[in-house]
């Protein structure tokens, strides 16, 4: 494109860093009196929780903590029982030598890579866990090049400028109020009451946020589901292990704050959001029903939420410059920046089977409990197609026909293909995964795995220009003196406008209001020093 502009580029936001930062956390933890020996570790959940952010000069440090949750079996007094304990461990990390992060767009998000538990002792519990954080830094740029040896604020502007328009995408990361959940959770009426909950989890997936204005401030209305997983000692003669899923909807109002005057220069039709929820508080107390059963678990979870806003605005980039007034030269740098990001919000069924001596799963065994956790491992895009692959990784407890109790893992492979519209590789994503209804049957040799899927995926092409970074004015301002009566130019095969004007130190609109009759041959406006036949 070959326009020209006196203004001043408008902001983009270009990235300084993206990248995963990991840091390994070692613990140990002494097993409350409460609680009786470990006889075996069954299975060990590792949530992260990003805590708090720290600037100090090119430094960013933040830190966390990883909220454990141990199920282990124990022999007592009725026999071999299952019991369940929860601790904390902190994490920190810095990732240096990054410039402008005063001002900078900051995002971290932690994740468990790894976490293996060991018994020290019956009562010592030794954690080692990987904890891996996705980092994305953007800054805030201007698109207009630095100006040197310019004498005054109107020679910058008098500086010719051919501009390319292009959509700058905006990208805004906040903690937002957190989310207060409280419910009523009835078991089956198939099911035996309840005696003692296990554990009880809770992952919270935001499949809706849309963008709302309201007298000049911005809220974000969300929609999503809670997946409560609970584990529980039935209150029978002879006691069971149970365990059920219950999904709870959720709708939310999230105050974006001073979210509104950063997208002000946005189209309003091309604002998204995205929000995650992370439960850090949650309270499961067992209650009776109108028979005075206990058959009701009373929910109370508060949950972090993180706001990831996102809009375009129109940026121009400097493609060549030049002074019609004094000599002038141009540096030039490439500019990394996204083209604006989709958001697509996707479930799907996996099905997959396993044979049992591979997942060290005994015939006969009675599942008690099984959960999964699911990660994207690549997501590309083809022909409009998107490919998300990862694995999941699921955990059994079971019952053998000893009655022991035991444990079984499993990874399986995920692939998924969805409608990706015009995004073209290269790409960058930002993919969250979210699994339930895990149902797990076996056979006399294979274990079978049938689990749903929710996926809420940000996928922004990358995108690359050359562009104008600095302009250097030089010398005394031209005189311009008229050497012939007329000055022709013969343009040569592909000579725009902007290359004839810019080779005879004159102005588009100039050249343009000369030749109002067009032709092959151009006159150049006097003033202009030359003739070309």
């Amino acid at each position: 494109m070959n326009n020209q502009s006196t203004q001043d580029a408008s902001r983009i936001q270009i990235p300084a860093f993206a990248g995963t930062v990991p840091g390994e956390l070692s613990a140990e933890y002494i097993l409350p009196d409460t609680y009786p020996d470990v006889k075996k570790i069954l299975r060990t959940t590792a949530s992260p929780v990003l805590i708090g952010r720290y600037i100090s000069g090119r430094r960013l440090e933040f830190s966390g903590a990883v909220d454990y949750a141990v199920v282990f079996s124990a022999d007592d007094k009725e026999g071999e029982a299952i019991h369940c304990v929860h601790f904390a461990g902190e994490w920190n990390n810095t990732l240096g030598e990054i410039d402008e992060l005063d001002s900078a767009e900051i995002s971290v998000t932690p994740r468990i890579a790894s976490c293996t538990v060991r018994l020290s002792n019956p009562r010592k519990l030794s954690i080692r866990s990987l904890v891996e954080s996705d980092v994305k830094i953007r800054h805030d740029a201007s698109c207009s090049p630095e100006f040197e040896g310019a004498r005054t604020h109107e020679e910058e502007l008098r500086v010719q400028r051919r501009c390319d328009t292009t959509e700058s995408e905006l990208h805004r990361s906040f903690l937002a109020e957190p989310l207060h959940i409280s419910e009523n959770i009835e078991i089956d009426p198939s099911a035996p009451p309840i005696d003692s909950i296990i554990t009880c989890t809770a992952d919270i997936t935001i499949s809706e946020a849309r963008p709302i204005f309201d007298s000049g401030d911005m809220n974000l209305m969300t929609k999503g589901t809670a997946i409560v997983h609970v584990m529980y000692k039935s209150a029978e003669e002879n006691p069971t292990y149970r365990s059920f899923e219950r999904k709870l909807p959720i709708s939310a109002n999230v105050c974006a704050g001073d979210a509104a005057q950063y997208f002000e220069n946005c189209r309003p039709d091309s604002l998204s959001a995205r929000v995650s929820a992370v439960p850090v508080e949650l309270g499961a107390r067992i209650c009776e029903d109108n028979y005075g059963e206990r058959r009701i678990i009373e929910l109370d979870m508060t949950s972090d939420i993180t706001a990831h806003i996102m809009g375009c605005a129109n940026a121009d980039i400097v493609l060549d410059a030049y002074s019609t007034d004094r000599d002038s030269t141009c540096d030039f740098s490439d500019m990394e920046f996204t083209a604006p990001a989709k958001l697509f919000s996707q479930n799907f069924s996996v099905g997959e089977s396993m044979p049992l001596s591979e997942i060290k799963l005994p015939v006969g065994a009675v599942i008690i409990d099984s959960r999964a956790d699911v990660a994207a491992s690549s997501l590309t895009v083809e022909h409009g197609r998107a490919v998300l692959l990862g694995s999941a990784a699921v955990s059994c407890i079971y019952l053998d026909e000893n009655g022991g109790f035991g444990s079984a893992d499993a990874t399986l492979p995920i692939k998924y293909e969805f409608t990706a519209g015009d995004i073209r590789e290269p790409i960058s994503y930002v993919c969250e995964l979210c699994t339930s209804d895990l149902r797990v049957r076996c056979d006399s040799e294979r274990a079978y795995f049938d689990f749903e899927v929710s996926v809420t995926a940000e996928l922004a092409r990358k995108l690359r220009c050359r562009r104008v970074s600095k302009v250097t004015l030089t010398g005394e301002p031209r005189q311009h003196s008229v050497k012939s009566a007329m000055t022709l130019c013969y343009p040569g095969a592909g000579d725009t406008l902007w290359d004839i004007a810019k080779r005879y130190g004159t102005t588009v609109e100039a050249l343009e209001a000369a030749n109002k009759g067009g032709g092959r041959v151009l006159m150049i406006p006097k003033g202009s020093v030359g003739i070309v036949i």
